[in-house]
This record gives structure tokens, C-alpha cells and sequence, in this order.
């Protein structure tokens, strides 16, 4: 593998010539596994069709999506093409999107979603277009799709928050902030720009006071009727208000502070910032090791302004670093030194939190060792807090320990306690690929900011 070298003096990468090396060959293995999509697909059937059989939870396989399917597999190796142009990785991205093309001629997509949907089919392809210069007319259709359909879900979610939000027509997953991303990222574009506008304003809207049960509460209340989940139903009979970057509201919090800093701005948008910021501070949970944040916060708890319990997980999707994150961009964004400062301890805190107490149980990005290390390589470019150095190596180490040449992709997935065998970017080891990747060059990469990361 001899990718290009471009010396980036704020993202430093690993410095053993030994680990890097085992790095790139992992990457360079999983790679060659991830180059026939057909195989992929195959796989991904009879896997489901096994876990039907025998009566256990699936999740149905769909190419179209950024999450498991192909537009995932296409970030990395637009990846790949852009570190290194000559090694004929776009020759195996363009194999997706001839497949993507077909699968939306003939099935056509309902969701505008970035991970399940539309804006994630953009995405995919935008990473194999070197900048725009290919796939110009495909990407120019598929934008004036999205904007078609747009105003029809923007209706939808309006009327939703009016009636009691539902997550997911504001989270990163399937809402309005991977979608607002999505069009951040299209922000020079004049009719992207103003669909990104209304989302902006919908999140101000979100982040309003309203009352329930004689009690003013953060319009992103999840009442009962409202929460998806019959276990969390259970144990939260009176709602609940999601602190998780995946569902949650630091998702919202992480779009509107990245859009203030690249210059999109909306009346009361700084506002909403600090609104969403100072409710996380408040519901701060520190232990002996450090600082962290629930999954969510129950409806007593708001009322009480507190709350308890052991950390959820130290991943991108729930816990502290995640939240931490979001908590780190506000703070850049509104020029908020305790924000940043609370952001950098809790990522501390989770380098001193023995490893046992982390709860990961895969080296996968939504909830592994990867999303963890892609947060903490961010943090250590950011914040220069040479401390960090040696929790992303320990991570790094993790994920190389934890290949298994044996398993299809190298890296299994954890599924209500089942092992799971996925190749795409959320959950499977496409998404270790591009973070390990990440570790051994010199410039920092383009992808990481469908996690809302940058």
C-alpha cells in the first residue's frame, strides 16, 4: 500500500512503524474482501434469511443505505481513491454505483434519510466524485429528487412537533440532523442552502420551552406514546428526553453549532445552542474516573434537575464521548471555553475509566472501539491534549486484537448478544477500515463528518 503523504501538522498519526504497518494490512485485507458486491449481497441474504429461520431480530437487507449497504462501502473506498489516485479503487466504487443506480431504478427510495435513505445515496457517490469533477449529472439528479420530496417531509415533521417530537424526525439516523448535514455539506449550492435553513429552523423550534403536566420542559420531551421502544416504555412510563448523539439531542446541538461555524446562521440559533449545551451541562453525571452523560434523562429527573446511574457507553452513539463531542463544536461555535473544557475531561475520564466499565463489546463505529477512537483521534487534533495519545494507541491495539481472519469481513458485530457478520459502514467493517485508515495518514479525512464529527 503506498498511499500519498501530505504532511498535516494538526493531526498527528500513530508513530509506531510496527502497528502501522499491521494497520494497513488489515485495511488492505478487509478491502479485497469488500470488492464484489454481488458476494456482499449474497451474504447478506442468507444471513438474514438464517436469523428468520430460527426466529431472531433482523434487520432487512437493503443496498441503498449508508448504514449496512453500498453507499457506505462507497465512502471507503472513495477513501482509498483519494489517498491513493492510482490504485483503481474508483474502478471498484464505480461497481457500486452502477448497483445503487439500478436498485433506485427499480425499487425507487421512500426516505430522504442520511443513513437510510436519499441524502445517504448522495453521500456515497459525492465520496467517489474526486471533488465534484465525476458522477456531476447522477449527483445533480439525485440532489433535485431530494429537494422535490423535501418540502413534503418538512410538512410532516412541523406538524409532528406540534403534536410531540419523535426521534427520529430530528436524529442523526433517520432525521433532520443527518439530513441537515447532509445539506451543509451542499451549502454553496443556493437551493440546498435554503432547505438547510428550514431545518435550521425547525431545530430553534425543537429546543423551545412548552408545557407538560403543568411543567415547562425542553420541546425534545418524548412523551410515553412517542417512545418506540416497549422496554424503554416500561422503564420510563412518564417519557423521557434522549441523550444520545445517534437519537438525541446532541444531535441537533452538533448541526447547529457546525453550520454557526461554517457561516449558516438562523434567528435564534445561538440561542438554541446554548439552550441545548447548558441543559447537557446541567445533566453532567461524574464518578471517580471522570465526567459522562446518560443515555437519557426520565422525566423525574428533569423535574429534579439531576440525574444518576452508571455510564451507558463510552461510543459515539451513546455515553460520553459522543455527547462530549457535540459539547467540544458548541463550545467552538459560540466561543464557550467551559464547554471545551468539559468536553476535554470527559474524554480524560474515559481514558482513566478501566476498560471493563467501557461496555463495548465490538471494535464496530456506532457502538465500538472505533467510533471511540475516530472521537478521540478528533479530540487529540483539536485540543492538542497530548494525554489522549496514549488511549488511541491502546484503541488502535484493540481493534488490531480483535481481527479475526477467519470471520467474512475480519470484524464481527454484537446483536442482542449474537454474533453478526456486516460489511458496511455504521455497524460493520467498513467503518473499522476507514477509522483505522484514519490513524496512519498525515491529513485527516473527509468522511467522518456523516457522524456529525466535524
Amino acid at each position: 500500500m503506498n498511499l500519498k503523504e501530505t504532511r498535516e501538522a494538526n493531526w498527528p498519526p500513530l508513530e509506531d512503524a510496527e502497528r502501522i504497518e499491521r494497520v494497513r494490512s488489515i485495511v488492505m485485507e478487509i478491502a479485497q474482501r469488500l470488492k464484489e458486491p454481488g458476494d456482499i449481497e449474497q451474504f447478506a441474504l442468507a444471513q438474514e434469511q438464517e436469523q428468520i429461520e430460527q426466529g431472531k431480530f433482523y434487520i432487512k437487507w437493503d443496498g441503498l443505505q449508508l448504514a449496512r449497504g453500498y453507499s457506505g462501502l462507497c465512502l471507503l473506498f472513495g477513501e482509498l481513491d483519494r489517498l491513493e489516485p492510482d490504485g483503481q479503487w474508483d474502478v471498484t466504487g464505480h461497481r457500486y454505483v452502477v448497483l445503487m443506480q439500478q436498485a433506485l431504478e427499480r425499487q425507487g427510495i421512500e426516505s430522504l434519510s442520511l443513513w437510510t435513505g436519499m441524502a445517504g445515496v448522495v453521500t456515497g457517490i459525492q465520496a467517489l466524485s474526486r471533488q465534484g469533477t465525476r458522477y456531476e449529472n447522477m449527483l445533480r439528479s439525485l440532489n433535485d429528487f431530494f429537494l422535490r420530496m423535501f418540502p413534503e417531509y418538512m410538512y410532516i415533521v412541523r406538524r409532528n412537533i406540534k403534536e410531540g417530537a419523535l426521534m427520529s424526525d430530528y436524529d442523526v439516523i433517520q432525521g433532520l440532523s443527518g439530513i441537515g448535514r447532509y445539506l451543509l455539506h451542499f451549502k454553496e449550492q443556493p437551493e440546498m442552502r435554503l432547505a438547510l435553513t428550514q431545518v435550521l429552523e425547525y431545530m430553534v423550534e425543537l429546543y423551545e420551552y412548552k408545557e407538560v403536566q403543568n411543567t415547562q420542559v425542553p420541546g425534545w420531551y418524548i412523551s410515553p406514546d412517542r417512545i418506540m421502544s416497549t422496554s424503554d416504555q416500561e422503564l420510563y412510563p412518564e417519557g423521557y428526553f434522549n441523550c444520545g448523539v445517534s437519537h438525541g439531542i446532541p444531535g441537533p446541538l452538533a448541526l447547529l453549532s457546525l453550520a454557526h461555524q461554517q457561516g449558516v446562521e438562523v434567528e435564534g440559533g445561538r440561542e438554541a445552542i446554548r439552550s441545548v449545551a447548558e441543559w447537557l451541562m446541567r445533566f453532567t453525571i461524574k464518578d471517580e474516573y471522570g465526567s459522562y452523560w446518560p443515555a437519557h434523562v426520565s422525566w423525574q429527573e428533569q423535574i429534579a434537575g439531576a440525574a444518576s446511574g452508571s455510564p451507558p457507553r463510552e461510543a459515539w452513539c451513546y455515553g460520553g464521548p459522543g455527547v462530549a463531542r457535540t459539547l467540544w463544536l458548541a463550545g467552538q461555535a459560540l466561543g464557550e471555553p467551559a464547554w471545551k473544557q468539559a468536553a476535554i475531561e470527559s474524554f480524560l475520564g474515559t481514558a482513566r475509566r478501566p476498560e471493563q466499565l467501557w461496555n463495548l463489546h465490538s471494535s464496530t463505529f456506532c457502538h465500538g472501539y472505533a467510533g471511540l477512537l475516530q472521537m478521540t483521534q478528533r479530540m487529540i487534533a483539536d485540543t492538542g491534549t497530548a494525554e489522549l495519545l496514549p488511549l488511541r494507541d491502546h484503541l488502535v491495539d484493540r481493534i488490531i486484537h480483535s481481527f479475526d481472519a477467519s470471520a467474512p469481513y475480519g470484524f464481527e458485530e454484537l446483536e442482542a448478544g449474537e454474533k453478526q457478520h456486516f460489511a458496511g459502514l455504521l455497524d460493520g467493517a467498513a467503518g473499522v477500515a476507514l477509522t483505522l485508515l484514519a490513524v496512519v495518514q498525515d491529513r485527516e479525512p473527509e468522511w467522518d463528518w456523516i457522524f456529525l464529527l466535524k
